[in-house]
């Protein structure tokens, strides 16, 4: 499958040993983002994958085209201008304490001061099976989420899929643009084919109110087939987290016309969180495209979020070899 993404990349600045920012002389350093992350596993699943962004005309940005490069993403379509990178500081948490997200300087990146003028829109659709777009894109300003629409819309009448990711994040919304928001989601929404939600993005988000009744996997089903039914989407996915104590548990879903599927949960070992949902979003985007039944979809999708958590940094690594492995119970401690 051919793939176009189209988001900001980041630089993620991380203290080692599980220290804080006060304690650290040091960082270590990588790039990321919730477009790059997906590619990276769904190239290492076989597909052909392309981001279409904005990076700064210097050497942090040459240096991070070249990051994508080693993880199989297509750079053709990325441009560069002005001097700034998005950056985010990760403190990451253990035992107890959780691990803390620090941004930087987005509204001043080369991505967000990006336009519609700056992409060639119909060269980079053309000889796609489907593009990716992600809600934290809406948050950045008003050309980025005009650049998110425009090429829904393009896409759309392309018969091109659309896959929407709603990862909405309120701290990255100003108090004034939160009446928008709604708005804003749902014009994408309703060109989207495949969307990414959990029923907090209904509820909080959109509005939507399940019959108090209603609890669990009910109350999730209710809220997900209302976001489907009203904005004529095609397939909803997600995750569900669970704790019990210390341990903590996954599971996925997936909702079409037909059927409302669960995977099997399973339980984490988590050695890096962030970047894990991203896992199951690229494993969920290969088996719907490449024709997996639905249960094989969910459940691979799945174990692709679950074993993202046991790798380091932000973007999947792993193919579907291992995926599939661990899918069907062959736990092995090492490969020879």
């Amino acid at each position: 499958m051919n793939i176009l993404a189209f988001g900001e990349v980041m630089m993620r600045l991380m203290p080692p040993d599980y220290k804080l920012l006060s304690q650290s002389d040091s960082l270590n350093f990588l790039y990321t983002g919730t477009g790059v992350n997906i590619l990276s596993g769904l190239y290492k699943m076989g597909n052909t994958v392309y981001l279409a962004t904005s990076l700064p005309s210097n050497n942090v940005g040459y240096a991070a085209a070249a990051n994508l490069r080693k993880l199989g993403i297509n750079d053709n379509y990325i441009l560069y201008k002005n001097q700034h990178i998005g950056i985010y500081f990760l403190e990451m948490g253990i035992g107890d304490r959780p691990s803390r997200v620090t941004y930087m300087n987005r509204k001043d990146s080369s991505f967000a001061n990006s336009n519609i003028e700056d992409y060639e829109i119909e060269k980079m659709l053309e000889g796609k099976s489907c593009i990716h777009l992600c809600g934290i894109s809406l948050a950045i300003n008003e050309n980025i989420r005009n650049l998110v629409y425009t090429l829904a819309k393009k896409a759309k009448e392309k018969n091109i899929k659309v896959i929407f990711d709603c990862n909405f994040r309120e701290s990255l919304w100003k108090e004034e643009e939160k009446i928008k928001a709604k708005e804003e989601y749902e014009k994408i929404l309703k060109l989207s084919d495949i969307v990414f939600a959990g029923e907090k993005d209904g509820e909080l988000l959109l509005g939507i109110e399940a019959p108090e009744e209603l609890k669990g996997n009910d109350k999730t089903k209710f809220i997900l087939n209302s976001m489907r039914k009203l904005y004529g989407i095609e397939i909803m996915v997600g995750t569900k987290r669970r704790n019990d104590g210390k341990k903590q548990f996954l599971q996925g879903y997936l909702l079409d016309n037909e059927d409302f599927i669960l995977s099997k949960e399973y339980e984490l070992t988590i050695y890096d969180r962030v970047g894990a949902g991203d896992g199951f979003a690229a494993g969920a985007i290969h088996g719907i495209l490449n024709g997996f039944d639905k249960k094989e979809a969910i459940e691979f999708a799945t174990c692709s979020g679950v074993l993202a958590h046991t790798t380091y940094g932000d973007s999947p690594v792993l193919g579907v070899e291992d995926i599939k492995r661990f899918m069907n119970n062959k736990h092995v401690d090492l490969i020879r």
